[in-house]
């Protein structure tokens, strides 16, 4: 692996579904920040890595493994099970905190609630103005709130979706199989999913109106650009 170290870049490993290894070392490689949320962690221990410090109530992590991130030093921070917060939160809240801009989360697929939880967790990033996005193998996720403009790097024929949250989007989508212009994205129906990059073309979205969650099945999806554009109304 040869990929730089991002000085601000913090993942947070979740207790979700995982695939292909290979992947996660790679971004642990870049992180400055490696978090665990409660079961989480055990995922790193099978990869022989040690998070910076382990979050949550340990309701859903073992005695032995608790015991063995404890004897290698790892940091502990232990919260009540009773809480109005869920352990992914309190790990993103404590990435913040240990100076993170960025933030990719990791194994946040699977139940489906805390699926839709981490998607509002992104929310509630990319209002703050912070870089986040959720990461499997084969799936990145990004929410932008207007106004706000992203390239996709994926290569051609990658399924790329959009779902408005909490109302109508309004977009303009290049490069993609079916474009729009100012288009309307219904927070009542599917009109943003299961688009593709075109061939040849350099993909763009741009986000004019509310908040959307861009799905691009491929886990090195960037989303190069992103953030807030002036060039959106």
């Amino acid at each position: 692996m040869s990929r730089a170290r991002r000085a601000t870049l913090a993942v947070v490993f979740l207790d979700g579904e995982y695939g292909d290894p290979g992947a996660y070392r790679a971004w642990i490689e870049e992180a400055a920040i490696v978090l665990a949320a409660d079961g989480g962690a055990r995922f790193l221990l099978g990869l022989g890595v040690l998070p910076h410090a382990v979050v949550g109530d340990f309701d859903s992590l073992g005695s032995g493994d608790t015991e063995r991130l404890r004897l290698a030093g790892v940091e502990l921070l232990r919260h009540p099970v009773r809480k109005d917060a869920t352990d992914g939160e309190l790990a993103v809240d404590e990435a913040l905190r240990r100076g993170a801009s960025e933030l990719l989360l990791a194994g946040g697929t699977g139940a489906l609630d805390h699926t839709l939880g981490h998607i509002a967790i992104l929310r509630r990033l990319a209002e703050r103005g912070v870089a986040a996005r959720l990461a499997a193998p084969g799936l990145s996720v990004r929410v932008f709130c207007a106004p706000a403009g992203v390239s996709i790097g994926a290569a051609p024929g990658t399924r790329v979706s959009l779902v408005p949250l909490g109302g109508d989007g309004v977009v303009t989508l290049t490069g993609l199989d079916y474009p729009l212009d100012h288009g309307v994205l219904p927070a009542a129906a599917c009109l943003g999913l299961g688009n593709h990059v075109a061939a040849g073309a350099s993909a763009r979205i741009v986000v004019h109106e509310g908040v959307v969650a861009v799905l691009v099945e491929s886990g090195d999806e960037r989303f190069a650009g992103s953030g807030s554009s002036q060039a959106a109304p």
